[in-house]
């Protein structure tokens, strides 16, 4: 396709401006069921969002199809554009100053053939059910790769370019004893192949299930609460929309008019930071094709500004963040800071409490707005420094912004997520909870 005779042609009808963004992804996914592959699917694509802005207002079209005429795309685009009543107005983005370097990845698994992701598979496999009698069954064992080249041109001249790549194994492990069964579910991302450790991510995993074995509930009270790392970036996820500057459009956050206020503890950073080497979606740019930075959405307790793409900052009278995501907006790579206490001196110096592993309910549970929640939860109940027995069907109650004016200590163990949302284990005075 010609670019530029797309937007030669685009001008002429009477658009202002239009860009194109091109994606070329490939994908393999395979999985496994006791020993033999139920599925092995490679995907090959690209796909195609032309934008046009006419009088401010904005109209795409999503296409396939590289050899598409470009007079007919332009002619639906204007049919298209002439059909909106909205009074929202619209940008296509010229260009930042300066963009971060850009980094070509690569993880080696392209070098691996299909038989020997299979043979990991297998191995993994394996392992989960050799580790512990109990084990009976490994119900999902998978290997996902994805890699993906993102392009963005436009008739202001701007013409970006970034790549991706990574690739990750999924198992889910069921234990049981008597007539009890407990399950686990593991996610390792890597940015490399040969980082896989199979016997590490088994025995995880495993221990997993094996400690939730004869697990009940717990007698009813108002608890010292430790999120373990997993279950805290699940529920620091649940209300990430709390900083949205689309949320606060809607008045859909309670955050609206607090810029520059207090709203958590003094010791709580939140930062976000697309750049992060270690983190697997490396986004020098947004897409929209705006420069990406790291900055604090709240530091030292203090929220510092809403997330924007370019309608929200120009709705607030604001610059854009560059979080302007699937024509929406969104974080890339949050985190909440870590603190210095390791996960251990947290569970020795706490003389009764729960640690929770995980939680149900994460959206029917929860009211972003309000900051609400109510969570069927699992995990550990502990005395006198120790973890002494599994807890389940017990159901943790609090507003997270309150929670989070109410931590004692925050963990060193932050790692980052293949979800690009991640906490450290975070302790919380006191919480209450519904058991027995």
């Amino acid at each position: 396709m010609d670019y530029q005779k797309l937007f030669d042609y685009g001008k002429k009808m009477g658009f202002d401006d239009l860009e194109i963004g091109i994606g070329h992804n490939q994908s393999l996914s395979i999985s496994l069921f006791e020993g033999k592959v139920e599925k092995n699917v490679a995907i090959d694509e690209k796909k195609f969002l032309l934008k046009g802005l006419l009088n401010d207002k904005m109209a795409q079209i999503s296409f396939e199809d590289e050899n598409i005429d470009e007079i007919e795309l332009i002619k639906k685009l204007k049919e298209n554009v002439e059909s909106l009543t909205t009074d929202e107005k619209y940008e296509i983005f010229a260009g930042s100053e300066a963009y971060p370097d850009s980094i070509n990845r690569s993880g080696g698994f392209k070098n691996i053939t299909s038989l020997e992701k299979i043979e990991l598979l297998k191995s993994l496999e394996k392992e989960i059910l050799s580790l512990d009698e109990r084990i009976k069954a490994v119900p999902h064992c998978s290997y996902e790769e994805d890699s993906s080249v993102v392009q963005i041109i436009n008739s202001k001249g701007l013409n970006l370019e970034k790549t991706g790549e990574y690739c990750f194994l999924v198992a889910q492990a069921v234990a049981k004893q008597g007539e009890e069964t407990q399950d686990a579910f593991e996610v390792k991302a890597v940015l490399n192949y040969k980082d896989f450790n199979v016997k590490e991510i088994a025995k995880k995993l495993v221990d997993q299930a094996i400690a939730m074995l004869g697990a009940k509930p717990i007698k009813s009270g108002q608890y010292p609460i430790i999120f373990e790392k997993k279950a805290m970036s699940s529920l620091f996820g649940a209300f990430s929309s709390l900083f949205n500057g689309e949320a606060a459009i809607k008045k859909l956050t309670s955050l609206i008019g607090k810029e520059g206020q207090e709203i958590m503890n003094k010791n709580i950073n939140i930062i976000e930071d697309p750049l992060d080497i270690n983190y697997i979606s490396y986004q020098p740019f947004d897409d929209e094709g705006v420069a990406t930075y790291k900055k604090y959405i709240v530091k030292e307790g203090i929220f510092t500004s809403f997330i924007h793409n370019l309608k929200t900052a120009k709705y607030f009278n604001t610059q854009t963040t560059g979080n302007g995501y699937n024509s929406s907006v969104g974080f890339s790579n949050v985190y909440i800071e870590a603190g210095s206490n390791s996960f251990d001196d947290i569970i020795s110096g706490t003389e009764e409490g729960l640690l929770i592993t995980s939680m149900s309910g994460l959206h029917a549970g929860v009211n972003a707005i309000s900051g609400d929640f109510s969570l069927q939860s699992s995990g550990f109940y502990i005395k006198k420094g120790k973890i002494e027995k599994p807890v389940t069907l017990i159901v943790v109650s609090g507003n997270f912004l309150k929670m989070m004016n109410n931590i004692e200590e925050i963990g060193s163990d932050l790692e980052l997520r293949y979800n690009g949302i991640s906490a450290p284990s975070i302790k919380v005075k006191s919480l209450p909870v519904s058991g027995e």
